[in-house]
């Protein structure tokens, strides 16, 4: 026969009661809980910087073209972005820019990716020297403020930026892609093992 008395059930009550609020906290702590978006520079390009043809135009065109890619891989927030503050450095040399531009400030729903092209006119570039060198190496700075959408609301402000990253340009005076990364041996032999086992089966 269970105790019935009221010690037992009073016992029961604080069990349930806090349990409840555990629950609760673990509800709150995850619907509060935010991950900064990812960002990269999808495309850059340098028209000045192409080597593959010896026009004059093209020489003369000191314009930096630009794609940036944000992607918000949270499945139930979304992300105001204040205005995104970009400067341009060639080299090693981050004191002094070649170039700044502004991005419009934008909202990024949840689980979206998003891409922002901008151009620019640049300054203090040493073209000859660029020409001349293999795979040329410049470094971008991104400063911007941003505010999670949770629910119906949007958090405070937190800071996002990204500082020096780098871009090589090829001959074509665009980025240059990385090739994919090798597959490791073990991958390789694990994915040899299943097809081989999926034919004797």
């Amino acid at each position: 026969m269970s105790d019935g008395s009221p010690a037992c059930e009073c016992c029961k009550c604080c069990t349930k009661f806090i349990l409840t609020l555990g629950l609760l906290a673990l509800f709150i702590w995850l619907s509060l809980r935010t991950t900064k978006p990812s960002y990269s520079i999808k495309h850059f390009s340098l028209p000045a910087l192409n080597k593959t043809t010896n026009s004059t135009s093209t020489r003369s065109n000191h314009t930096l073209l630009f794609t940036l890619h944000f992607n918000n891989k949270m499945k139930d927030k979304g992300v105001k972005y204040s205005d995104l503050h970009l400067s341009f450095f060639y080299g090693p040399n981050t004191s002094f820019p070649i170039a700044n531009a502004t991005v419009p400030g934008f909202y990024q729903g949840h689980g979206k990716k998003a891409d922002k092209s901008g151009a620019v006119e640049t300054r203090g570039v040493p073209w000859e020297a660029a020409l001349n060198q293999s795979n040329p190496v410049f470094r971008v700075d991104l400063v911007a403020r941003v505010r999670y959408k949770i629910l119906f609301w949007f958090t405070k402000g937190h800071d996002f930026v990204v500082r020096n990253t780098t871009v090589e340009v090829n001959d074509s005076g665009k980025k240059s892609e990385s090739p994919p990364p090798p597959r490791s041996r073990s991958c390789i032999a694990a994915t040899t093992f299943s097809l081989v086992l999926f034919v004797l089966l």
